[in-house]
């Protein structure tokens, strides 16, 4: 695991919370430290530890999003994009910023222009991309319109992450 991505997950497990809940309003149900039982049908969630979610989001979300080797603050971003939105949406979201050909597969030609992209402008439209997706989310399904505030308060940490945070990694 690399220091960035321990940066991140740092960053993640306040956000997401380390207590085993049941939120009948959460169509991923039985959740802990932001790992859901709909994702996960086979994992014990209420026995999950700290050191099981650290290598679940590095295998699932981090390595599997290639955000070591996208820009510092994009390769964050996305990775909380793909836990909440999919990983689809975050590659594709990436794409149209980036100018690359949107596929919804992050390899080599994506990986390529995100090294050439401006990465905190990039950063800040796919966090606004991800906020609007929310607030869609929140009209949509009023049983989860009670979540946008956490999810906006969510994405404004974020922001002050991949601008501030980063820098000392």
């Amino acid at each position: 695991m690399t220091a960035r991505y321990i940066a991140w997950f740092t960053w993640l497990i306040p956000i997401e919370g380390t207590r085993y809940e049941c939120d009948p309003k959460d169509p991923g149900g039985a959740t802990k430290f932001g790992i859901d039982q709909r994702s996960h049908p086979k994992l014990n969630i209420k026995a999950l530890t700290l050191d099981d979610a650290r290598l679940i989001y590095w295998q699932e979300t981090w390595t599997a999003n290639r955000a070591d080797e996208l820009p510092d603050g994009v390769g964050e971003v996305v990775c909380r994009i793909a836990m909440n939105c999919g990983p689809e949406h975050a590659a594709e979201w990436l794409q149209q910023y980036i100018g690359t050909t949107v596929d919804g597969h992050i390899g080599p030609a994506t990986l390529a222009a995100a090294q050439h992209c401006n990465a905190r402008a990039v950063a800040d439209q796919l966090i606004a991309r991800m906020e609007r997706y929310y607030r869609t989310i929140a009209a949509q399904h009023a049983n989860l319109s009670g979540y946008l505030d956490g999810w906006l308060n969510a994405s404004q940490a974020l922001r002050e992450f991949v601008h501030h945070d980063l820098r000392s990694v």
